[in-house]
């Protein structure tokens, strides 16, 4: 049976197409999140410090850790992707050039008339996972950037709300 552009075919591609799919939802998601977030510092910042005042550090430290918890969504699987994504790029490659070379046949020769150019078009499986990888780990390495750093605001903000000890 001939595929349409080997390596990319069966289960690979539908693997690659749900994490893919994946992927995308949680960047946009995250995305989606801190834009509400940053919209809404100034009522975020009145509840900490409200927190703070009427109940105390263990109560300001929950919610921050609830928080903390809302702002990790996602992150696991961005890990996963930024691992997967690529083997399964180099999975369908290495079942695309499988492929190939079974059309070749035993003596590894070209058919008469066979047309080089869709050869290379094994090599996009590894593209499509590189790329799907790419965009993972830069929504991974950009939500856990804006975590930690808004989670260091709020801690330096409850220290110097409580002032010195």
């Amino acid at each position: 049976m001939k595929t349409p552009v080997p390596g990319i075919h069966g289960p690979i591609a539908l693997l690659l197409l749900l994490l893919s799919i994946a992927v995308v939802t949680v960047v946009i998601d995250r995305g989606r999140y801190w834009w509400t977030w940053w919209r809404g510092r100034a009522l975020r910042r009145q509840q900490w410090e409200r927190v703070l005042a009427d109940q105390g550090g263990s109560a300001a430290g929950r919610l921050l850790e609830d928080w903390e918890l809302e702002m990790r969504f996602g992150e696991p699987l961005l890990q996963a992707a930024v691992v997967l994504a690529p083997l399964l790029g180099l999975v369908g490659t290495v079942l695309g050039l499988m492929q190939v070379l079974a059309s070749l046949g035993p003596q590894l020769l070209l058919p008469a008339g066979a047309n080089l150019a869709g050869f290379g078009q094994v090599l996009l499986s590894t593209a499509l996972g590189l790329i799907l990888s790419l965009i993972a780990s830069t929504g991974l390495f950009a939500n856990q950037w804006l975590r930690r750093s808004q989670c260091l605001r709020l801690q330096r903000l409850g220290r110097a709300w409580a002032g010195p000890t």
